[in-house]
């Protein structure tokens, strides 16, 4: 079974003057290659970047040979959403233990409960898109 290979400019290293191997090089190989049979290379191009896609040593090297070609939308909702457990599912059952154990006069800790749930993450995450966990980086498959 052929395994499913990808290269992400995003990830790895920070430091893109780091040396590749071997997969990374056949991941790139193989987008220029989809990228061919699209219609977006022609022959000359594309045996240019294949050959210096070949010979790369860099991260920063098949970065640049990336660079103008379209990004492929993955599967929108796991590739834009992602979820992280917050505090409120650890508090949460602390809470309904406290309001079962006081017979329903512990119900007002659920109104700063559901503030902070609506609103904690404009206040300490920020406002925009990386607040909410969309990821803006560029994924290739092949």
């Amino acid at each position: 079974m052929a395994e499913e290979t990808s290269y992400n400019p995003g990830s790895g290293p920070r430091d893109r003057r780091l040396r590749v191997g071997t997969a990374e090089r056949d991941a790139v190989a193989g987008i220029l290659r989809r990228e061919h049979v699209a219609g977006r290379l022609d022959n000359t191009e594309f045996d240019e970047r294949l050959e210096r896609c070949l010979s790369a040593k860099t991260y920063r090297e098949l970065d640049d040979l990336l660079v103008d070609l379209p990004i492929e939308k993955l599967n929108s909702r796991s590739a834009r959403w992602s979820f992280r457990p917050s505090l409120l599912l650890l508090v949460l059952p602390l809470i309904g233990v406290a309001i079962v154990a006081s017979h329903g006069r512990a119900t007002w800790m659920l109104v700063p409960l559901l503030l902070w749930f609506c609103f904690g993450r404009f206040v300490w995450g920020g406002f925009g898109r990386r607040s909410w966990g969309y990821s803006t980086r560029r994924i290739y498959r092949t």
